[in-house]
């Protein structure tokens, strides 16, 4: 599944991240992620606008909730 991570304030586009299996977005992983929009402020993710979006933990993202919206669709083989 091809997810579009998105700014829950400013709605501004974040990642595009490949996600396996049903479930919540807990963390990103780097192998995953196809683009990215972010602003990497030391270990802090943010967006532009200046919001919170996760914590870059070195092995993945932990991804901060309420703080993005996330849209998507299934990639049909």
């Amino acid at each position: 599944m091809m997810l579009i991570i998105r700014c829950a304030k400013c709605k501004r586009k974040l990642f595009k991240y490949k996600k396996i299996g049903a479930g919540r977005l807990l963390h990103l992983w780097p192998d995953r992620i196809v683009e990215d929009h972010s602003i990497h402020d030391g270990l802090e993710i943010r967006c532009q606008c200046g919001n919170l979006i996760g914590v870059d933990e070195r092995k993945f993202i932990k991804m901060k909730p309420r703080s993005f919206v996330r849209s998507g669709s299934y990639v049909r083989k």
